[in-house]
C-alpha cells in the first residue's frame, strides 16, 4: 500500500476517465482497489465525502491527491449497462471489437441494421462484461462472443461519450440527489436524537458517555468496534432500542446511502476507511449538541 497518495489512481490500482463524470475503466487483480471493491464501470460519486460528480478527471485526481487519509474513500455507482443481443439470419451480432493497450476493449464499429445496432450498441462503447462474465482480453471476449453465435448474447457496456453529452443534465440530478441525501441525513439524525431524550433524558451520565463513544469511534474512523462498546454503556434492556438503531443506521450509511434511480442501485463504499459512516455519526453528535451541521 502507497505510504501517500501522490499515485492515485494508478499506484492503488485502478484507472479513471471522463470529463465529468467521471469513470472507472480498468482495475488490477489484487490491488487494494480491488481489495476495496472498484470495479470497472463505477461512476465516482464522492471522495472522502465530497460530492464529485461535476469534476472532471484531471480536478478529481488532484483532488484525491490532496487528501490527507490514505487512499481516500470513494463513493461509487456501476453505471455498466446490460443489453441483450439477439443473432441474425447468419449467426451474427454485426459489432467489431478493438483493443487499445492497457484500456478496455471497445465497440469499433457496428453494422446499420445488424442485431447490435437494434439493441443499442454504438461504436466507442466500453466492453466490460460478455453474458455477465468481466473480460478484460480480446482474445477472450472474441471467442465468447464467437460461442454465441447462433444464440443470444448479452454486453455489459460502459458509455462515456453519450453519459458526457448529457453531462449537464446528469449533473444536476446527482447534485439534487446528494442534496436529498444529506436532507435525509440530517432528518435521521434529529430523529435518533428524539429517541436519545426519550430513553435517556433522565441518565445524563449514560447520555454523555454514549455520545463520547460516537464521537471517538466517528473521528478515528474505528467504527468496526462501535456496537461493543456501546453496549458496555448501554446495559439495560430499555437502552437497547437505541443500539438497535444505531446498527441500522450504520448499516446504511457504510453502504453508502442510495444514489441515483433504481436501476442503478449497486452502490458501495470503496475507501478502507468509512468516511461516509463517520461523519454520519459525527452529524448525529452535532445534532444532539445543536452544533452547525457538516
Amino acid at each position: 500500500m502507497p505510504a501517500t497518495n501522490d499515485g492515485w489512481p494508478e499506484e492503488f490500482g485502478f484507472r479513471i476517465s471522463g470529463n465529468g463524470p467521471c469513470y472507472i475503466l480498468a482495475v488490477e487483480e489484487g490491488s487494494s482497489a480491488q481489495v476495496a471493491g472498484l470495479q470497472p464501470g463505477d461512476q465516482i460519486l464522492e471522495i472522502e465525502g465530497q460530492h464529485v460528480s461535476a469534476m472532471n478527471c484531471e480536478a478529481l485526481v488532484a483532488l484525491a491527491r490532496q487528501c490527507d487519509t490514505v487512499p481516500p474513500s470513494i463513493g461509487v455507482v456501476s453505471r455498466v449497462q446490460r443489453l441483450d443481443l439477439t443473432p441474425g439470419p447468419e449467426g451474427r451480432f454485426g459489432f467489431t471489437l478493438a483493443c487499445d493497450g492497457g484500456c478496455p476493449l471497445q465497440v469499433e464499429s457496428v453494422a446499420p441494421a445488424s442485431p447490435a445496432s437494434e439493441s443499442g450498441v454504438k461504436a466507442g462503447d466500453y466492453v466490460m462484461e460478455v453474458n455477465g462474465v468481466p473480460v478484460k482480453q480480446y482474445e477472450e471476449a472474441a471467442a465468447m462472443i464467437q460461442s454465441c453465435q447462433g444464440q443470444g448474447l448479452r454486453l455489459g457496456l460502459l458509455r462515456l461519450g453519450r453519459l458526457q453529452r448529457w453531462a449537464s443534465s446528469s449533473v444536476r440530478e446527482f447534485v439534487q440527489s446528494a442534496d436529498a441525501i444529506h436532507q435525509e441525513r440530517r432528518q435521521k439524525a434529529q430523529e435518533f436524537s428524539k429517541k436519545v431524550q426519550e430513553i435517556l433524558g433522565d441518565q445524563p451520565e449514560v447520555k454523555e458517555k454514549m455520545f463520547t463513544i460516537l464521537k471517538q469511534y466517528a473521528a478515528e474512523r474505528k467504527v468496526d468496534c462501535l456496537a461493543y462498546a456501546l453496549a458496555m454503556v448501554l446495559t439495560k434492556e430499555s437502552q437497547h432500542l437505541l443500539l438497535d438503531n444505531i446498527r441500522a443506521l450504520s448499516a446504511r450509511e457504510a453502504c453508502g446511502g442510495d444514489y441515483g434511480p433504481p436501476e442503478t442501485l449497486v452502490i458501495r463504499q470503496s475507501g478502507l476507511h468509512l468516511a461516509l459512516l463517520s461523519q454520519f455519526l459525527l452529524l448525529i453528535c452535532a445534532t444532539e449538541e445543536r452544533l452547525p451541521f457538516p
